[in-house]
């Protein structure tokens, strides 16, 4: 847009009344409105600023000189430009005007074409102005919205900007963590050289695209992520990288899950298979044993290797029903829930076991809502396995502990249970190995119990982890979504 098109609220301070009267014509026949001081203080005197765009300035003033002036006039009038008009030609006037805010020195006696093209080139600057600021705040608005993180960093990887998204997937608000090393903060040790190979590829004008790499939250949770980078020649006067993540963890964990359930679907089938052909021969040993032993009856030892036989047998099917079990697809049938009913009732089905070790069940829910809607059969069952593990490790008396608290599962409201006992704990080769399906430490039991849990448990949208606390106890971290269906 030029000058031309422009109509503007001009301010005149000048104390010549002839250059007053003339420039004002000249003005309004270019079709701007224009009002005139005289002085320094007439024209202070007012209230309107906000609506002034020019103001065309005379540097010495019966009661002030432009130098003075000008900070109060950038103050109280900041969206205007000051155009100065002097009959002195001195330079470093000139120059302290211009540091002080002056858009221009035009030199007396005015040339009004000279002041026409300066109003031109000061409307032309305010319209680049305007056009960066709509576009910057476009930009800040697309950052604001996007459904994926996006970060600015320097080339030595300190942290300038995150946004809004990322903010929420991290758990990093952006005031705590700007100014830190992104990569010591949100990446995996083992990716740190490969991250920063790239980084100094994207620093040397090579843009990134498709580069899978995860990232850790505040929390301590993997996110997995897949980035584009390129190079921002100069944001805020230097260098800077602007990275965009988009996080695939539901569709790796998909992906993990449809994979999962085709193995399962493999191991079932076999399984199913040589469950039903092995029930038969089972039969078999098992009336020979009890005929066996019919005839044995007076053989003390003899029996005893009976009994061995028999149990063998029955550990045998045990284990075949177990793994039919947990291979077999996971059906639910939700509800909506307290989980404390659920966790209560469980633990009273251990009664038996829990008197031996003169157990009890502290809970510290808080007043909090523990309702979700889950499949109340089910979510017992990962109770019990939680709660008869902390029984099996603990020496009496043991204790464990339910703690609840409200948190967010991929952005929507969820419940965190932390399940804790005061047993041993659990070594670190152990704690990696725990949700290991046929992992147990147990003289009995197939290590299909926890295994089974976490499969429950992420059938309903959740996440089964056991946590690495510092002895004594082991730490069981079980979120579950409120309103998945």
């Amino acid at each position: 847009m030029t000058m031309e098109s422009e109509t503007l609220h001009i301010l005149v301070i000048e104390d010549d009344p002839d250059a007053r009267a003339n420039l004002r014509d000249l003005l309004e026949i270019d079709g701007h409105r224009v009002e005139l001081a005289s002085c320094a203080s007439e024209a202070l005197d007012r209230d309107d600023w906000s609506t002034v765009d020019l103001i065309i300035l005379d540097r010495q003033l019966p009661d002030a000189r432009a130098e003075t002036l000008l900070p109060q006039l950038r103050r109280t009038a900041p969206a205007a430009d000051v155009i100065i008009v002097t009959g002195y030609s001195d330079l470093q006037g000139a120059i302290a005007a211009l540091r002080q805010g002056a858009a221009d020195y035009i030199l007396k006696p005015l040339q009004f074409d000279a002041l026409r093209a300066s109003m031109i080139r000061l409307a032309e600057r305010r319209q680049l102005a305007l056009a960066k600021e709509r576009s910057e705040t476009a930009l800040r608005h697309l950052l604001e919205a996007a459904e994926c993180m996006i970060a600015i960093l320097r080339p030595e990887g300190e942290l300038l900007y995150i946004s809004p998204f990322g903010e929420r997937l991290t758990g990093y608000p952006l005031a705590e963590i700007r100014g830190q090393y992104c990569v010591d903060l949100l990446i995996t040790p083992s990716s740190h050289d490969s991250v920063h190979e790239r980084i100094d590829k994207i620093a040397s004008g090579q843009p990134l695209q498709g580069f899978e790499c995860p990232i850790l939250c505040k929390d301590g949770s993997p996110r997995f992520m897949i980035w584009n980078a390129r190079l921002l020649p100069d944001h805020e006067g230097a260098p800077a990288l602007m990275v965009v993540g988009q996080d695939i963890t539901g569709l790796k964990h998909a992906q993990e899950r449809a994979l999962h359930s085709e193995r399962l679907a493999a191991i079932g089938q076999m399984v199913t298979g040589l469950a039903h052909e092995s029930r038969n021969a089972l039969q078999r040993s098992q009336a020979c044993l009890e005929m066996l032993a019919l005839k044995v009856a007076d053989r003390p030892e003899a029996l005893d290797l009976i009994n061995r036989v028999q149990a063998a047998q029955n550990h045998l099917h045990y284990l075949f029903e177990d793994v039919r079990g947990y291979a077999a697809p996971i059906k639910l049938a939700r509800q909506p829930t307290p989980l404390s009913d659920i966790w209560r009732e469980s633990w009273n089905h251990l009664e038996v076991h829990s008197a031996d070790k003169q157990a009890r069940l502290v809970e510290h829910t808080n007043g909090r809502n523990v309702v979700a809607n889950v499949d109340p059969f089910r979510i017992a069952q990962v109770f019990r396995n939680i709660f008869e593990n902390a029984l099996a490790a603990g020496t009496p008396p043991v204790e464990v502990t339910i703690e609840a608290n409200d948190t967010c599962l991929l952005g929507q409201p969820a419940i965190l249970l932390s399940v804790s006992d005061n047993g041993p704990g659990l070594a670190p080769s152990i704690r990696d190995r725990i949700f290991e399906p046929f992992f147990t430490t147990k003289i009995k039991g197939t290590g299909l119990g926890l295994p089974i849990a976490q499969r429950i448990v992420e059938a309903h949208g959740g996440t089964l982890v056991v946590a690495s606390s510092p002895p004594p106890g082991a730490l069981f971290l079980l979120t579950l979504p409120r309103d998945a269906s």
